[in-house]
C-alpha cells in the first residue's frame, strides 16, 4: 500500500509556507486564474490541497502557487490552507515543481519552462 494513500493532509497557516525559496518554476503568477480561484473559493468550491515538501524547519511550496495566493485572497490571512506536506527537502520541492502541470491545472509557457 502507498503511504500516499495513508497521508492526511493538514491545515498550515499561510505564514509557515515558503514561497520565495526557488521553489516557483513559473517566471510569474498570472493574476486571471488567481482571481477566479478566489472567486470559486468564496463561492465554497474546494480544491486540491497545495504540496509542499517539510525539511524540519521549513515548508516548501511546491504545488499550488496560484491557489495559495487565491486562498489568501479570497480569506486573509487568517484561515489555514490545506496542504499535502511530505517530507523532504527544499531542492525536491524544486524537482517536484519543475514535473508539475505537464497535464493538468494551468501549463507552464515557453517562458517558464
Amino acid at each position: 500500500m502507498s503511504l500516499d494513500i495513508l497521508r492526511q493532509p493538514e491545515r498550515l497557516n499561510w505564514t509557515a509556507i515558503r514561497v520565495n525559496g526557488g521553489t516557483q518554476a513559473r517566471l510569474a503568477l498570472a493574476s486571471e486564474p488567481i482571481g477566479e480561484y478566489a472567486d470559486a473559493m468564496r463561492r465554497g468550491d474546494r480544491f486540491p490541497p497545495i504540496i509542499v515538501f517539510y525539511d524540519g524547519a521549513d515548508y516548501w511550496l511546491a504545488d499550488g502557487f496560484h491557489r495559495h495566493r487565491a486562498h489568501v485572497e479570497a480569506y486573509g490571512t487568517t484561515q489555514p490552507i490545506v496542504a499535502d506536506v511530505r517530507q523532504g527537502t527544499r531542492r525536491d520541492a524544486v524537482l517536484f515543481a519543475v514535473g508539475t502541470n505537464a497535464d493538468h491545472g494551468l501549463r507552464r509557457t515557453n517562458g517558464d519552462k
